[in-house]
């Protein structure tokens, strides 16, 4: 039993780290933004954690651009957003990871199974002293 309690002892806080770390983690992937521009620098977009994009700038010089190299400087801008807010998402997943890595692992049921007969039995045997 005594086992049993500094086990939970141990896991408690390691757990509640854990709970904590995952509220941070999704109040982060809310608030994150990829950054990314144009090989010519003439667009720049903004995307968020999901790949949406949420901003998209077109500088005046832009606009000197055919349709082709227009559509090419923005595509690459969007893509390089899209890519910065997925590194910034795996950098927070992968801290997710480490720290659900870094619990115990979980009790088998077949370990459940005896400790639950191990109880009981002492507890029919404190019943017998008793009577």
């Amino acid at each position: 039993m005594q086992e049993d309690r500094e086990y939970l002892d141990h896991l408690l806080p390691r757990a509640e780290d854990a709970i904590r770390g995952l509220r941070d983690a999704h109040a982060r992937l809310g608030r994150i933004t990829g950054a990314g521009e144009g090989a010519e620098g003439l667009v720049r977009a903004v995307a968020d954690g999901r790949g949406r994009v949420r901003e998209l700038v077109l500088e005046p010089r832009s606009k000197r651009l055919d349709a082709e190299a227009l559509a090419r400087e923005v595509g690459e801008a969007i893509l390089t957003a899209q890519r910065d807010a997925e590194r910034q998402v795996q950098a927070i997943m992968d801290e997710v990871d480490a720290k659900i890595a870094a619990l115990p692992k979980a009790l088998d049921a077949e370990f459940v199974q005896e400790r639950i007969e191990q109880v009981s039995r002492e507890i029919d045997a404190a019943i017998d002293v008793a009577m």
